[in-house]
């Protein structure tokens, strides 16, 4: 899984240096603007590893940048953030029995590249992109026999996304809309002790997003 992301990494990273030579030409003299940022404010929802380990859906927010490489064709950089926690009960010999609460929070900055297919005032795209996924695990441990503890591990994941949305002009330069995106990573490695208690998040950040957006043109 790791070879096959690293790869659709590479090849992805190629796509908007080819595609742009291609496009650019014809439409180089394009009054249009070419330009957008935006905001995304949603849910965020686990279907893989930690939707397994019984991880909740979290407020999901990012903000992105948009370049036109063609008149229907966009490469977008961006960064994004989602949350998410669990509680866990248990026993050990050296700590008694304990409660142990794990919040995630996830950093990532993406690139896509999308299509894009104007219908009047509304525009639907799609595209596909990789994204670096920085994890930090903050862990509040309570213990009957040793008290309280505080931990925190990091790491750091790769992986690849869909999307897929729809936005509103309200006016040429201001728009507003709606946005999904499905995404797979690699395998999150954290794995440590306090007090004999196991602290372990294994497992990927496969799972989705639904966001609504506002942008401005320029």
């Amino acid at each position: 899984m790791k070879r096959m992301i690293r790869t659709w990494v590479i090849a992805w990273l190629a796509m908007p240096a080819i595609t742009s030579l291609a496009v650019n030409a014809a439409w180089a003299d394009s009054t249009v603007h070419k330009n957008y940022t935006k905001v995304n404010l949603g849910v965020n929802e686990f279907t893989g590893g930690l939707d397994d380990d019984g991880y909740n859906a979290g407020v999901d927010v990012g903000a992105a940048y948009g370049r036109y490489l063609g008149k229907y064709m966009v490469l977008e950089g961006g960064i994004n953030s989602f949350q998410t926690n669990q509680d866990i009960s248990g026993s050990s010999s050296v700590a008694g029995t304990y409660e142990r609460e794990d919040s995630i929070f996830v950093n990532s900055i993406l690139a896509t590249l999308k299509g894009e297919f104007p219908v009047g005032p509304v525009t639907l795209y799609g595209g596909a992109g990789v994204g670096g996924y920085f994890v930090n695990l903050f862990t509040d441990i309570e213990t009957s026999r040793q008290g309280d503890f505080d931990k925190d591990d990091d790491d750091i994941v790769f992986g690849v996304h869909l999307v897929a949305g729809g936005h509103y002009d309200i006016t040429p330069r201001f728009f507003v809309g709606v946005e999904g995106m499905y995404r797979w990573t690699e395998d999150i490695d954290i794995q440590q002790t306090a007090v004999d208690v196991p602290i372990q998040v294994e497992g990927d950040l496969n799972g989705y997003a639904v966001t609504l957006l506002a942008g401005f043109r320029f």
